[in-house]
Order: structure tokens, then C-alpha cells, then sequence
């Protein structure tokens, strides 16, 4: 280490670590003899680290390699380094080889040939019973679009972001040039849903301190859907503030004992059996941290602002005699630019589910839901093991907030021993261990469902089937 006078200063850069460098690397202290050549130092410290000179650290040692398959690279470091997958995705040949040549340079080695692309195929999405669906349709210039799977480290992920100017929008994926704003971004239909629908709610009636109703209800009301909210009593004041009375419904004492003091089934159970009453065919039962729903087609998405997004699985129900389940794919689960078939058959539906009141009960009671964590997975195994279909629409998503990240009722998932996802996860091995299996995922147990099992569940089509072809209007 040697000292540099404050005459000097300008010739020492600051390291990875905060440290003061000179040209070679050394070390070096500064001479400061007064508070005026201080404070002198410390603005000439904060436009060094303004203007970026912070030099780079290295990616790794010189022996750095790459590893390449199809449609893949994968960094391999001669050190323990944790990673995951950064999907690249651009529109021509022309940039991805400028995203190679970037990484490259990064690491100031060479991409071993051989390696090439992946391009989207054109797949036949309207496979099923329900392939009348309107929905993901192909935009044919995606076709061509090229993608590269980046196995690298997080550091190297934000080093990529930066040196492509790309925003960081999320830590899976990226598009470079990002993509252009669609031309629509709104979607409606003349139509009315057939069903009621019904939000259950719990520790929500405020957002950010201020009495605000559940994202799933600012939806409805943009829509111009009827609905009711489902509400403990004392709450529903709370509640009050921001929903009109007559669309509030308290949960009664019968559904609120000891023995289901936690989660959401008693609610859930009280809607069933008030829709029994009723003597309603089918009725809708929603979270109510549902943001948005979501149609998708010609590779981009569009928000819903017409009862449409529950019409058109209404339509679905309508048209078999055994369907009692049918719900809205997650949004995180439909990509617009990775197709699926329009309808996903004999999986789970959660959170935004269309059910038939005759459904099979679990119960002298009547009752269709148990449990307390992953309720909507168990019934729709229930129903799965039965023999019977069920249909998870990917051409109309919901975009809901992540279970347990925003208070309310799922509190329970973050009681669920810090996240860990074991209590969840065990409570269906309870029931289901023929089809569903542990597993440990982004170091959490998860759940594993042997959907496989229910590939030849078949369809009972009703004498009164119809294939609905909607009038779509964009905005």
C-alpha cells in the first residue's frame, strides 16, 4: 500500500469491494489534512461512482467454459456458483448474434459452435372437445423469433440487463429490442355472465391504510358484473366503506366454529350450500386478490372488460353433462408467446372456479370443501379420481397477486413454517398420496400432481351443445 497526496487523487479508482485503487490494483491511502480537502474528497468519490468507474469484476477465473446444447448454454464456472435459467428471446437471427457477441465479450472467451436456437413451432392448439375456443391464435412472426436458454449465475443476469440497456423485468426472462407495445390493449364483448358470482374475503377492506374494495371487486364493478362478498361480521363495517351494503354478505356463526377457525373453506362452504338454496345450476367462486383477467390471442395479451371472461366458461360448462369444474388458467402459466391448448384438460382449477352445485359432497353435511391449505387442489383431485373431467381455460387467464403476499386470509400459507410450503404440501399427501408426490422446489416443498393419471377422463358433450363464436371488440 502506498499514500497519494490530494493532488493525486484523480488518478484512484474504486474496486468491487469499496476499495481505493491505483492503475495496477495496489492499494492506496489518501492524504487528507483538512475538512475542506474532505469534503473535496467525498463529492469527487460520489461522481467516480456516478459515472460508473467502478471497474467490473471479473465473471470468473480465465479457465471460465461453456457448455452447449440445443437451444442452451450453460456457464460453468471452476467455482461453486448458484444458477438458473435466463431465457433470452429476441424477434430476428441478427439480434441474438449481437446478444451472443455481448456475452462473449463479457467473458472475453468464445461460445463453442454448434450451438443454435430455438424457435417457437407452430402447434396445433385447438385439440379436445373445447377446440372451438376462440383464443391463441398465431401471430406468424413469432414464428421466426429465436430464444436461448443462459444458464447463469443472478450476478451474471443483472451484468446481461446492463450491458444490454434492457430494464429488468423479470429474472427468467428478457426480450432484446423489448417488445413493442401491442396495438390493442383492451378487449370486450356484448354479453352477460349466466351464474352468480361470489368473492370471499377476509382482512381486506383496507389497502395501504385507506378503506379500499378487493382488487377482485374493482374488477367486477369495472365490468358491470353482479356480485356478492362474502364477509365476517366484524368486518363488514370495515367493508361498508367501499362496497355497497347490498353487496355484502355476512358470513353466519355456523360457518366460523372452532374446528375451522382458520383458511378460507368455511366461507367457501357457506357459498355452496347458499347456492344449494338457491337452486342455482352452477355458480362462480373467486379469491378476491384477483387483479385482472387476461385474453389471450395473436401472441399478446389483452385485459378483459366485459363479463365475457366468465361467459365463455359458462358456455363451456353448458356444453357437458359430466362437467363440474372449470376455472381460469394463472397468467404466469399462459405466456403469450409460449402456446398450450386453448383448454388445459383434467388439471386443478383454483381460484377462479365455476362449480355445479351438484357436484359430489365430501359429507353427510353437504359440504364440498376440507382442509385448510390447497382446498381447490383437493376437490378437483376429488373429482379427478371420480372419473370425471374438468377444464382449465388458457385462452382467458386471471392475473391474481401471489397467495399470502398480500395479508387477509391466506395468512396461513406464511404460518406454513416461514414459507416453507410442508404444511400445504403434507395436507393433500394426507388424502392423495395415489397421485400426488413431494417435492423441493426453489428450496420449498412443493406438490407434485400425477396428472398423467387422469389423461382418459372423457367429456359426456350435452344434446344441447353449442360452439360460441364471440364478437370481439378491441381498444
Amino acid at each position: 500500500m502506498h499514500s497519494m497526496q490530494m493532488n493525486e487523487e484523480e488518478h484512484f479508482m474504486i474496486d468491487k469491494d469499496m476499495k481505493f485503487v491505483d492503475d495496477e490494483g495496489g492499494l492506496v491511502s489518501l492524504d487528507i489534512d483538512n475538512v475542506s480537502d474532505l469534503e473535496y474528497f467525498y463529492k469527487l468519490v460520489q461522481e467516480k461512482l456516478k459515472v460508473k468507474e467502478i471497474p467490473a469484476p471479473p465473471p470468473s477465473p480465465n479457465n471460465i467454459k461453456f457448455k452447449v446444447k440445443k437451444g442452451e448454454v450453460d456457464v460453468l464456472y471452476p467455482d461453486s456458483r448458484e444458477k438458473s435459467c435466463l431465457v433470452l428471446h429476441t424477434q430476428t437471427d441478427k439480434d441474438m448474434n449481437y446478444i451472443i457477441n455481448v456475452i462473449e465479450n463479457y467473458y472475453e472467451t468464445t461460445i463453442p459452435t454448434g450451438y443454435y436456437f430455438n424457435y417457437m413451432t407452430k402447434r396445433d392448439v385447438k385439440k379436445g372437445v373445447c377446440g372451438y375456443i376462440q383464443g391463441l391464435e398465431y401471430n406468424t412472426k413469432y414464428l421466426n423469433a429465436p430464444s436461448l436458454r443462459f444458464i447463469c449465475s443472478k450476478e451474471d443476469k443483472e451484468k446481461i440487463h446492463e450491458l444490454l440497456k434492457i430494464k429488468k423485468r423479470s429474472s427468467t426472462w428478457l426480450w432484446f429490442p423489448e417488445r413493442f407495445i401491442q396495438q390493442f390493449k383492451y378487449v370486450s364483448v356484448e354479453t352477460e355472465n349466466k351464474y352468480p358470482i361470489y368473492v370471499i374475503s377476509k382482512g381486506r377492506a383496507m389497502r395501504q391504510g385507506v378503506y379500499k374494495a378487493p382488487h377482485t371487486v374493482e374488477f367486477l364493478e369495472k365490468c358491470g358484473c353482479d356480485y356478492k362478498i362474502v364477509v365476517e361480521e366484524s368486518e363488514y363495517e370495515d367493508y361498508a366503506k367501499s362496497i355497497k351494503r347490498e353487496n355484502i354478505i355476512v358470513l353466519p356463526l355456523d360457518f366460523r366454529g372452532e374446528e375451522n377457525h382458520k383458511g378460507s373453506t368455511p366461507a367457501r362452504n357457506f357459498v355452496h350450500h347458499l347456492c344449494c338454496r338457491e337452486d342455482y345450476y352452477a355458480y362462480w367462486i373467486l379469491d378476491d386478490n384477483i387483479v385482472d383477467y387476461l385474453y389471450v390471442n395473436n401472441n399478446e395479451r389483452y385485459k378483459v372488460r366485459s363479463p365475457i371472461a366468465f361467459k365463455m366458461l359458462e358456455d363451456i360448462m353448458d356444453n357437458f353433462d359430466n362437467l363440474y369444474l372449470v376455472s381460469h388458467q394463472y397468467k404466469m402459466f399462459a405466456p403469450p408467446t409460449d402456446y398450450r391448448n386453448v383448454v388445459q384438460y383434467n388439471s386443478r382449477c383454483y381460484s377462479s372456479i365455476l362449480i355445479r352445485t351438484d357436484i359430489p359432497t365430501v359429507n353427510d353435511k353437504g359440504d364440498i370443501w376440507r382442509g385448510v391449505y390447497n382446498e381447490d387442489t383437493d376437490l378437483s383431485l376429488r373429482i379427478l379420481k371420480l372419473g370425471l373431467p374438468t377444464a382449465n381455460v388458457n385462452c382467458m387467464n386471471c392475473d391474481k397477486l401471489e397467495t399470502g403476499g398480500s395479508g387477509g386470509n391466506n395468512e396461513i400459507y406464511k404460518e406454513d413454517n416461514n414459507h416453507s410450503g410442508k404444511a400445504k404440501s403434507e395436507s393433500l399427501l394426507e388424502h392423495h398420496k395415489d397421485c400426488v408426490d413431494m417435492v423441493m422446489r426453489y428450496g420449498r416443498h412443493h406438490h407434485k400432481i400425477k396428472t398423467e393419471m387422469f389423461t382418459n377422463n372423457k367429456f359426456e358433450r350435452s344434446k344441447d351443445y353449442k360452439e360460441s363464436n364471440y364478437c370481439f371488440e378491441y381498444s
